[in-house]
């Protein structure tokens, strides 16, 4: 945060009005054992679904549902093939942690406490029974991290044992909250206009450029004569249109105008 204040002040102080739990892995939960600091999932999600976003409430509900079934029988069929009892990518970071613990050097501190140093000035405070390290992450991912696969082999067990097996319980055995009040379905309400389809996007977002805007171009009624200017004042007779002895009133065209839209 010193370095971000010395090169980007606007930066800085807009870092610290939001809560660090949101963009800090150091105040993240244990909880969902995981680190990971983007929207990368439920970007992929939205666009898996991009087709049902449209439909009806029944149809859209039956797509999404679809579209799960399937991705969980391929993922299902793919876990078929693994082998081993990790997932490819937890063993490829698992891998990576065994290498660089290497140079970490484990010195037994009595019990099951151990004490780790990784360079000069680096030194942690690791305890294989409780599965916890003061680096944090382990704790945070799930996965040991080098202090704690530097003890792991001095001591000749198998690091895939270590790793956190992230049991679920069912919805019926969920604590219940005593302290919140029951979450309702929203209020249905039909607000004016067409329904948008079209994603929200965010501030800083890119807008696209593939179709153009139509804000400021006339819109012309060839039988009626008439042109609709960008603005609020009502509609002039086009000065293309040949005039003959008096230009005809507004107020006069526009039940001619009325009984031609509908």
């Amino acid at each position: 945060m010193d370095e971000l204040r010395k090169t980007k002040q606007h930066a800085y102080d807009w870092l610290k009005k939001k809560n660090p739990t949101h963009w800090s892995r150091s105040h993240f939960s244990i909880r969902s054992h995981s680190d990971m600091l983007v929207n990368n999932l439920s970007e992929s999600f939205n666009k898996m679904i991009l087709e049902a976003r449209g439909k009806p409430i029944l149809t859209m509900m039956e797509i999404v549902r679809t579209k799960i079934m399937l991705l969980i029988v391929k993922k299902k069929e793919e876990a078929d093939k693994w082998k081993g009892i990790l997932c490819p990518k937890i063993k490829k970071k698992l891998d990576v942690n065994i290498k660089d613990s290497l140079r970490c050097v484990p010195s037994h501190a009595g019990g099951d406490k151990y004490q780790v140093e990784c360079g000069l000035g680096s030194q942690h405070v690791m305890d294989l029974v409780q599965n916890s390290c003061s680096c944090k992450n382990w704790h945070l991912t799930g996965i040991p991290c080098i202090h704690a696969l530097a003890v792991i082999h001095v001591k000749n067990e198998f690091p895939e044992t270590y790793v956190q097996t992230c049991p679920v319980r069912g919805l019926k055995q969920w604590a219940p909250l005593s302290n919140m009040l029951p979450i309702l379905p929203p209020l249905l309400r039909k607000p004016p206009g067409r329904p948008t389809k079209v994603r929200r996007k965010e501030p800083d977002e890119p807008q696209t450029i593939e179709r153009l805007s139509k804000r400021g171009v006339e819109m012309r009624l060839k039988d009626i004569k008439l042109v609709f200017e960008p603005s609020n004042r009502l509609p002039q007779v086009s000065k293309r249109v040949p005039q003959l002895n008096k230009v005809p009133q507004v107020s006069y065209l526009l039940p001619q105008l009325i009984k031609k839209l509908l």
